[in-house]
């Protein structure tokens, strides 16, 4: 059973129906809460503060064993709302707050619930759980991509050709550090130049990733984020920004950029990137969700998930809205 810290080590997050307005400064007592669970991207402490914090709206509340998330996003009411996050005394929980939902006169439902949190409900049919497609997180086995042997043809063929053409001896992959501002300004202004070049840059939604992925680059250090970054002839060419999770099997991308000047760079950054990870332990990888965008996941689709972290919306049985 997963019991949540006392006070001493959380910093006392306020308890429901109160919430306490997550800031940078609660990293590591709000990880205290979420570290024995499997890492769902959209619990993870830089997910919270880089997509659900706009105006300062990203909230945490302690419900017994469980942790109450408050999620709201701008413009979009289907994804905004609270969510139950544990895995002891979860009917209670959920019951709970569909009952301070409707004392509030508020739709009664929870949000981006995580699959993991419905396996420990006692009485699933007081409950309807519908898929939320968009918000299901893609995850990748890193032996899908390393070593080269493991690689299907077709990308295995153009990861050969990628260092035929380039040549090895001028790839470069190197960590730049998220506390340093010239490193900082130096992903920040190649983003930038990426993005302009990108005919989805206008899209609402790559809007907000793009402002998503600034945050994590500024804030990154706060937010214990590290970067990986491939660089050609020494210039920089691509990068992800990575939290490593609590039990080392798991890499979390949290932002991704690339250039569009080398043919094939995708490929071989795809390949490069798993075999950095595999050498430090990590497993899989976490390449969160596809928002419902059909570009997003056609490329995601085509990467080969070997798995899906899921979430649900959930609503009290007899509800079929």
């Amino acid at each position: 059973m997963h019991t949540l810290p006392n006070d001493t080590q959380t910093g006392s997050f306020k308890a429901f129906p109160e919430f306490s307005k997550l800031t940078l400064a609660d990293r590591k007592r709000y990880e205290a809460l979420i570290k024995d669970y499997p890492p769902v991207s959209e619990i993870q402490f830089p997910t919270l503060m880089a997509w659900w914090n706009d105006l300062g709206s990203c909230a945490v509340s302690r419900l017994n064993d469980s942790i109450v998330l408050s999620y709201w996003f701008p413009g979009k009411e289907k994804a905004t709302g609270l969510s139950v996050v544990g895995t002891s005394g979860i009917d209670e929980a959920i019951c709970t707050v569909f009952d301070y939902l409707r004392e509030r006169g508020d739709p009664i439902r929870l949000v981006h619930v995580p699959e993991f949190v419905l396996h420990s409900v006692q009485y699933p049919e007081l409950f309807i759980a519908d898929p939320e497609r968009a918000f299901d997180e893609y995850i990748y086995d890193i032996s899908r991509f390393y070593p080269l042997s493991n690689v299907p043809p077709y990308r295995r063929g153009r990861i050969k050709k990628f260092l035929a053409e380039v040549g090895e001896q001028h790839i470069v992959l190197k960590q730049l550090d998220l506390a340093s501002a010239t490193d900082r300004r130096l992903l920040l202004d190649r983003a930038a130049a990426w993005r302009k070049n990108d005919p989805l840059h206008l899209n609402n939604i790559a809007k907000l990733e793009a402002e998503a992925v600034g945050t994590i680059i500024e804030q990154g250090q706060l937010m214990g984020v590290e970067n990986l970054s491939i660089f050609v002839d020494g210039e920089l060419q691509g990068f992800c920004c990575y939290r490593i999770a609590e039990d080392r099997r798991y890499a979390l991308l949290l932002g991704f950029r690339i250039g569009h000047e080398i043919p094939r760079l995708l490929d071989y950054m795809a390949y490069a990137f798993a075999r950095w990870f595999a050498d430090r332990g990590v497993r899989y990888v976490n390449l969160d969700c596809d928002l419902g965008l059909p570009f997003l996941r056609m490329f995601k689709v085509a990467l080969g998930p070997s798995n899906y972290f899921r979430k649900y919306t959930i609503r009290p049985a007899g509800d079929r809205r």
